[in-house]
């Protein structure tokens, strides 16, 4: 597309008209889920496209595929047969008759995918939650459950890798003796873990008082606000767990917990991964990529123009976007929906924790670098392995060096950013209480400089793809599994540091229907790639300058493909953001 600032743009009066329509078309929604800015409604040229759906169609047919393993001969599983048949048919068939069946397929699909059981039927084993996985491939953290440095990977390359804060002491939520630290780390102290920045903590506070849930058995729920130590082992240089305290309440009966604790260490081992789960798919992914991204696309189909350079660089990375926040608003966080049925905490729980995610995210501070170096995790010398710190910057390197050698083009000098009354009009509004109401955005009180421009473009381009692919991916390779990674309690806290058995542990995870949910929603979620970061359609941008960029863009990408590669001979691979897997836009 020819990209024009407004003071070149040869015609000026399409111009104007182009965007009083998109002001019409694109409206902020304030009440719908309050008080965040949504879309009002989705215009029809952000639905799902043909190829979206064929990709999402094919997930489908291995879904019903293994429901119909799994229910046997059984009237439901021949309602799921004839389903299956009907879709794999119609794959091959036309554009427009595939979409239209797809879409009636998915429907009925979604209210058997959701349904639970009258009754919670418990597992005899944890061999049991393995068995689910018939059509759908059992991913390989199903081997053994994760022991504690498989564990404390796991808050360095899990799901949600932005938990960890580096301390200097522990507070009275979580008081260890150095004698019990002692026992843990031979040869260590705290006094002395504390003063060389070796020391972490994973805080679940944001849980803290949660309303908890019982759909859809009516049984007891439980979601929990623990607090887990980690330290850096001077010897190994790894990271391994210390003490974890199920809540933040001191009380006798909230004793801490560390690996001397048999079972009852185990269960306060899954009691953070609960945690982990519900803060993760709330805040991290929802609320921090999904709900972040929403009020820039509306901004910038409401304030740039179509021919905007902004505009061309950015609407390829809102692909999708929009129409897959209104499903999920609509199917996946409704009453009795997925999320009411799977997390612990009631479904106003988990809405509220989205929107205090996004209320509590300031932009500018969320930026990959400040972010990092916000916990105390940005330094090598005190956190050796960090993947999705190292790979993560290999990228926001990447996409910082592309948007700023574009921009460069149309922007020489801060006084044509601060001249462009159009981005000046995005600026204000993306950040305006009648407008997109997202945190901490702008220069402040300072004028616009291209270096602010091109920190802000690259959050919101690394959000829509690296970010995104770092949080939603793992949600099939870790979260299908439910002993990995439960969304839901369904036992209480242990009171007691020992008496704990293997049963004990078995009764916290959740029922075989909500398992056979969880596995269905982290397959579908978790691996629909469409589109690639840094793949624009071929001849997108018009103006000749703009390829000599981007071909250094396309050849950085695949440089940090090698290099995530190599480290992955040398550490436990981390395979989630290698660049084929990363797409454009937060399309699933």
């Amino acid at each position: 597309m020819s990209a024009f600032l407004p003071h070149t743009d040869p015609d000026p009066a399409t111009r104007a008209a182009a965007l009083a329509d998109a002001r019409t078309a694109y409206r902020f929604n304030y009440a719908y889920v309050s008080p965040l800015a949504v879309i009002d409604r989705v215009p029809r040229q952000h639905e799902f496209s043909h190829a979206w759906m064929k990709v999402v169609g094919e997930r489908v047919i291995v879904s019903l595929a293994n429901r119909v393993e799994l229910e046997g001969e059984t009237h439901y599983a021949e309602f799921l047969r004839s389903k299956h048949a009907l879709l794999t048919k119609v794959l091959s068939w036309g554009a427009e008759l595939f979409l239209g069946v797809l879409r009636e397929i998915v429907g009925d699909a979604l209210k058997f995918v959701g349904r639970a059981t009258a009754k919670a039927v418990r597992p005899a084993d944890l061999a049991t939650y393995a068995d689910i996985f018939r059509s759908i491939g059992l991913p390989p953290i199903a081997a053994a459950l994760p022991n504690d440095l498989g564990f404390a990977y796991l808050r360095l390359a899990g799901p949600n890798p932005v938990m960890l804060k580096r301390v200097a002491a522990l507070d009275d939520r979580l008081p260890l003796s150095e004698g019990e630290y002692a026992r843990v780390v031979p040869g260590d102290s705290l006094a002395a873990a504390g003063g060389e920045g070796r020391l972490f903590l994973a805080d679940y506070a944001a849980l803290d008082g949660a309303e908890l849930g019982t759909y859809p058995h009516g049984v007891q729920k439980y979601v929990y606000a623990p607090v887990a130590l980690f330290v850096v082992d001077r010897a190994t240089r790894q990271l391994r767990p210390v003490a974890i305290r199920c809540k933040q309440t001191p009380a006798p009966d909230n004793p801490v917990f560390t690996p001397e604790d048999g079972y009852n260490w185990l269960i306060a081992k899954t009691i953070v991964e609960i945690a982990d789960g519900n803060v993760h798919e709330a805040v991290t992914h929802l609320a921090r990529t999904h709900l972040l991204i929403e009020p820039f696309v509306v901004c910038t189909y409401r304030q740039l123009a179509p021919n905007h350079p902004l505009f061309v660089l950015l609407v390829p990375h809102f692909d999708g976007t929009l129409a897959i926040n209104d499903a999920s608003w609509r199917h996946l966080i409704a009453n009795k929906g997925a999320v009411d049925q799977l997390f612990g905490g009631t479904i106003e729980t988990s809405r509220k924790l989205a929107a205090s995610g996004v209320q509590t995210c300031l932009f500018n501070e969320a930026m990959l670098p400040k972010a990092v170096a916000a916990r105390g995790t940005d330094d090598p010398e005190t956190l050796p392995v960090y993947p999705y710190r190292d790979d993560a910057r290999l990228y926001w390197d990447a996409i910082h060096e592309w948007v700023g050698a574009y921009l460069a083009l149309y922007y020489p000098t801060d006084a044509e950013v601060q001249a462009d009354p159009e981005l000046k009009a995005w600026l204000t509004e993306i950040g305006a209480a009648d407008g997109g109401r997202v945190g901490g955005f702008g220069p402040g009180m300072a004028a616009p400089t291209v270096a602010y421009l091109t920190d802000a473009v690259t959050m919101i381009l690394f959000t829509c793809s690296v970010q995104h692919a770092a949080v939603n991916f793992p949600q099939y390779d870790v979260m299908s599994y439910v002993p990995a990674m439960p969304l839901a309690g369904y036992a209480p806290a242990p009171t007691s540091k020992t008496g704990a058995t293997a049963a004990d542990h078995l009764a916290q995870l959740p029922p075989l229907d909500m398992a056979e949910l969880q596995m269905e929603l982290g397959y579908l979620l978790g691996t629909v790639h469409y589109t690639t970061l840094g793949q624009y359609p071929a001849g997108y941008f018009l103006d000749p300058r703009v390829a000599e960029p981007l071909a250094r863009f396309q050849a950085r990408l695949a440089e940090a493909g090698r290099q995530i590669e190599q480290r992955n001979t040398t550490r436990v691979p981390y395979t989630t953001l290698r660049p084929a897997d990363i797409p454009q836009s937060i399309n699933i």
